[in-house]
């Protein structure tokens, strides 16, 4: 199984993700904040793969970035680098997931750990990258696999999530982010309003608007 982890900082949660891993996986860390030194892994682990980001690539970007690398898979599983696997919980998440499914965790936040079916990829599209860095950018492809018609199943996963330890990490982070989780909300509601289902596009506008300076 495939695991993607988006990262920008607190780079010791991710190594306790890391830690927690009891399931055999092929992991993919995209270090937006190209800070990560070294990162210790279960022997379980099949493989590791770090992407030095040269600039933050946002959920989304990072998401689908995760996508295109491994275009042969019948499902992609990601994580939040501030998430702990209970025992068992990457097992079952692995058997929760299918080519025509969305399957998330059944506790909030719903997408600490979750995966996305090909069929999916083909039909309903990418994550939108006009929505950047984050938020927003998971009800955007909820709102859009139920209108085609795709089952999202919410599965038995015990996790342990640190919600928001980005934000949370002082006025560096949740300042900017005070701005573009506005920024982003306008936008996905536009597209609510005119009945816009399409995954929109990477947008270079919204990508130097929204951008935090770190």
């Amino acid at each position: 199984m495939k695991l993607i982890v988006p990262v920008l900082n607190r780079y010791d949660l991710l190594q306790r993700m890391a830690l927690s891993i009891d399931h055999p996986v092929d992991l993919l860390i995209i270090d937006n904040g190209d800070l990560l030194a070294s990162l210790k892994v279960p022997d379980i682990v099949t493989s590791v793969r770090v992407l030095k980001m040269p600039s933050n690539q946002g959920v989304a970007g990072s998401w689908n970035l995760g996508i295109k690398l491994f275009p042969f898979e019948p499902f992609w599983s990601f994580t939040a680098a501030d998430t702990v696997f209970k025992p068992g919980a990457l097992k079952a998440l692995e058997e929760a997931s299918a080519p025509n499914k969305l399957t998330l965790t059944h506790t909030f936040p719903f997408y600490q750990a979750f995966s996305v079916g090909e069929q999916l990829v083909e039909n309903v599209g990418l994550f939108d990258e006009s929505i950047y860095p984050i938020y927003f950018e998971d009800n955007d492809y909820e709102r859009r696999v139920s209108h085609a018609g795709y089952e999202i199943h919410k599965a038995e996963i015990d996790v342990h999530h640190d919600n928001a330890s980005t934000i949370n990490a002082g006025a560096k982070f949740s300042s900017p982010n005070g701005r573009t989780f506005a920024s982003n909300g306008t936008y996905f509601h536009d597209k609510v309003n005119s009945g816009d289902f399409s995954e929109g596009r990477w947008s270079l506008k919204r990508r130097r608007e929204n951008d935090w300076g770190l």
